[in-house]
């Protein structure tokens, strides 16, 4: 992996002989200066990963996992305020990282369309649909169009445009999956990162990123129905689409950024290691893992979500007030929490996630309960459940009893839809696309009973809930000022402007 992962500098490196090229200078007529697509794919999958962390690294803090340790500590995360901030690395991660060595004037797709290797090129477009769609889910509108055809200040197009091209990619992913040519360059598990070159699992994933994506419009385009038929053909073949790290491994490049180590691989433009040392589990989430708070009986997936603190005590701190929250008890120190690290998906050798089966089911039973086939909807949200614990690992006869436990809805008629989207919000720990849920039903507490407004958030945001990032300060606002203007992206409350689905929803009330 690691000879894989390591060709991203190569990559870049390799760009820039070609811009020598073209100026005839320091060519070497007898060495390559493009990548053939075996060797590329790897380290796009694992810049992939490191991308979505990049969007997951702040929309854990939205979502209301972790708070700061200290409280009103960090600008970001306690007071919903980027206006000070100096780089953006999820713009970064998806354009250069991921979407230019797939896309880009030198990238795979053109690569493997010279070689004829259309399995690449299937595999390609359906990770930039990924990818894209991970994007726009926290940015808005950007560039799609004009993204890579060597315009420093692309035009941006609207979320609603994305998502068009997003489907468009995936649809002819799959066609190109479908229909391998039989001279393609071989794709086996040296070369395949995550499904070792099963080109079914990789249809199976662009449904399940379909569903995914069409359940963010559904509620006002009538849309379920689409949802459920992606659902349905993704479960089909899906395998949960995870990049692995090694078991062991000194090198930065082979760490999970939510590991303890805090990697900060040598290529990075900037710091986006994990901040978790300097966190605390919210209340908000000890409240959705606790069973029974008079015994202390804990949802089991506590206990694999994260590791004991030092008084093996299980306390949770208000939302941006970490251990300035004054309903703690008295006398309260950071060594009262769970320890964030070294939990299932928080060791430094943990999988990176980038779409898991609990999540369709949970989908599923989303949508189902909107269509009013509360009976399906039942079942599909206790697959979800019943999936989650199974994957971390959970002993059986404790699945059995929290499935049987008053935590859970226990019948048809009990379902709730905040039972669904509370569990999916557990299953999908850390992932940044339960801020997409939380935004799409407005921070409501019909779905999300425990939320409430951030005490250090600032004033002048009027009561607002945080809805967008920030463009990156250093491309954005530099080499794209009309655009910016156009949007008024350069607003101090900008991350306040809902997107596109969000703007629509009619979940928010």
């Amino acid at each position: 992996m690691k000879r894989y992962i390591y060709t991203f500098s190569i990559l870049l490196a390799l760009l820039t002989i070609s811009s020598c090229n073209k100026l005839d200078l320091n060519y070497n007529p007898v060495q390559p200066v493009t990548v053939p697509s075996n060797q590329r794919l790897p380290s796009i999958q694992a810049n992939l990963a490191y991308s979505l962390y990049s969007q997951a690294r702040f929309a854990a803090y939205h979502s209301y996992y972790v708070t700061s340790r200290t409280g009103n500590s960090n600008a970001q995360t306690d007071t919903w305020n980027y206006n000070n901030i100096n780089r953006m690395g999820a713009w970064r991660w998806h354009y250069f990282d991921v979407g230019s060595n797939i896309s880009g004037p030198a990238g795979m797709l053109l690569r493997a369309s010279e070689d004829g290797d259309n399995n690449y090129t299937g595999v390609g477009k359906i990770m930039l649909a990924l990818s894209f769609l991970s994007a726009t889910d926290v940015f808005g509108d950007m560039p799609y169009e004009e993204a890579y055809n060597g315009t420093f200040n692309p035009k941006y197009d609207s979320q609603e445009r994305i998502y068009q091209g997003v489907e468009i990619l995936l649809d002819e992913g799959i066609l190109e999956l479908k229909n391998v040519s039989p001279l393609a360059r071989s794709m086996n598990s040296s070369v395949d990162l995550i499904y070792g070159g099963d080109y079914n699992k990789w249809i199976a994933l662009a449904e399940g990123i379909r569903a995914r994506m069409k359940l963010h419009t559904a509620n006002f385009k009538n849309g379920y129905q689409d949802v459920i038929n992606a659902v349905n053909l993704a479960l089909a073949n899906f395998d949960d689409a995870l990049f692995r790290y090694p078991s062991k491994s000194d090198l930065n490049f082979e760490k999970n950024l939510w590991g303890e180590a805090r990697p900060n691989p040598e290529w990075q433009f900037a710091d986006i290691r994990n901040d978790l040392v300097n966190s605390l589990p919210t209340d908000v989430f000890m409240k959705a893992m606790t069973v029974d708070a008079t015994t202390n009986s804990y949802d089991p997936r506590l206990y694999k979500l994260t590791t004991p603190g030092v008084n093996r005590k299980y306390l949770g701190a208000k939302m941006s007030e970490g251990l300035r929250d004054v309903s703690l008890p008295s006398g309260t120190v950071y060594q009262d929490f769970a320890n964030l690290y070294n939990g299932y998906w928080t060791a430094d050798s943990s999988m990176y996630p980038y779409m898991v089966k609990e999540e369709l089911y949970f989908i599923k039973a989303e949508a189902l309960y909107h269509t009013n086939d509360k009976q399906g909807a039942y079942s599909a949200y206790k697959l979800g459940v019943e999936t989650n614990l199974r994957r971390l690992g959970v002993e059986e006869g404790q699945i059995i009893n929290f499935l049987g436990s008053n935590k859970l809805a226990q019948s048809i008629e009990k379902l709730t839809i905040a039972d669904i989207m509370m569990q999916k919000w557990v299953a999908l720990y850390l992932q940044a696309e339960t801020w997409v849920d939380i935004r799409r039903y407005g921070y409501s507490n019909v779905a999300y009973p425990d939320l409430y407004y951030p005490r250090y958030a600032l004033a002048e945001w009027g009561g607002r809930y945080i809805q967008r990032f920030v463009y990156d300060p250093q491309t954005e606002y530099v080499y794209n000022p009309k655009e910016i203007e156009r949007l008024g992206a350069g607003s101090r409350d900008w991350v306040f402007k809902p997107l596109w689905w969000a703007e629509n929803s009619t979940l928010k009330n």
